[in-house]
């Protein structure tokens, strides 16, 4: 079962574009190597990926939970804080699982810190913010037990406060019909005249300096 699941996961790592035959720290098909290749597809196919501490959960808190999360279009999954460490350190290279000459050059990744303690991670393939408000809505009642301590949305790094801004955001739909309206507005020669105005700006400074050029 657990090798099935190594060798299909594998299929998803491939397109790393490295070579067949992977010279890994562990062996290919160790427990070690699956942790860190399942959490490098993670960080690498999902838009947002939140940083939870997970405390003392019961079995049923965790069922629990886990559903509400699924509902609200997220997937959790607890974490190995040493593992994933390596994953966040790495995430420039091709493979996570290399083996690393000169450990001092990897990446020292801003959400390194909140790998403290037990910890979980909250995954959403597309980026919404209004999955984040629901997801903080569900979370509400876990209290001190599974909250947000920080997030990787679009490859940007948000800590508390940015996630509260960013979850009263209007969800990208609503962004695109806003854009698409204020186009509109601008109409024909409006929005061409406001895509023009550096060019022409640049055009002007540039043909005053030519003037007092001649003149002098």
């Amino acid at each position: 079962m657990f090798k099935s699941g190594v060798s299909t996961l594998w299929q998803c790592v491939r397109q790393y574009s490295v070579p067949v035959r992977r010279e890994t720290i562990k062996p290919l098909e160790s427990r070690k190597t699956f942790l860190l290749d399942s959490y490098r597809h993670m960080m690498d196919n999902n838009s947002m990926v939140l940083f939870a501490h997970y405390n003392n959960l019961t079995k049923n808190e965790d069922h629990h939970f886990r559903e509400q999360i699924r509902q609200a279009g997220g997937r959790l999954t607890r974490i190995r804080n040493n593992i994933l460490k390596v994953c966040l350190r790495t995430l420039e290279l091709p493979d996570p699982c290399v083996k690393i000459r000169d450990r001092k050059s990897l990446r020292k990744h801003p959400l390194l810190p909140l790998l403290k303690g037990p910890t979980a991670t909250i995954s959403f393939k597309e980026t919404d913010p209004q999955q984040v408000a629901k997801l903080f809505k569900v979370l509400k009642n876990a209290q001190d037990k599974l909250f947000i301590m920080g997030a990787q949305i679009d490859k940007d790094i948000y800590d508390s406060n940015k996630l509260d801004q960013f979850k009263s955001l209007p969800s990208k739909p609503v962004l695109q019909g806003q854009l698409v309206g204020m186009l509109q507005m601008l109409g024909g020669a409006g929005l061409v005249q406001v895509l023009d105005a550096n060019k022409q700006h640049l055009y002007l400074t540039l043909k005053a300096h030519e003037e007092n050029m001649k003149e002098e």
